[in-house]
């Protein structure tokens, strides 16, 4: 049986997403980017947890927009900052 590849940040979502947020833990190796490809609505959210040096994807969901601020809150509660990009 072959084994599945596993998904890559740089890979797998970078075309059709617009990346909303991008929150980061200091000493942790993981990343987690709140982004959309359900344009113009933004009705789904995905959040992406991936490795920072590797870019290997960890975890991936969905969410609905309404609950978009409850997520970065409770990943704020766990140590976990906001980035913001220039």
């Amino acid at each position: 049986m072959k084994q599945k590849e596993p998904k890559h940040i740089d890979k797998d979502f970078q075309k059709n997403f617009k990346k909303l947020y991008k929150l980061t833990k200091p000493r942790s190796p993981l990343c987690i980017e709140f982004m959309t490809e359900d344009l113009p609505d933004e009705w789904f959210i995905d959040i992406v947890k991936y490795r920072k040096k590797s870019g290997v994807v960890t975890e991936h969901f969905m969410i609905l927009q309404k609950d978009l601020e409850d997520w970065i809150n409770s990943y704020k509660k766990d140590g976990f900052k906001l980035l913001t990009e220039d």
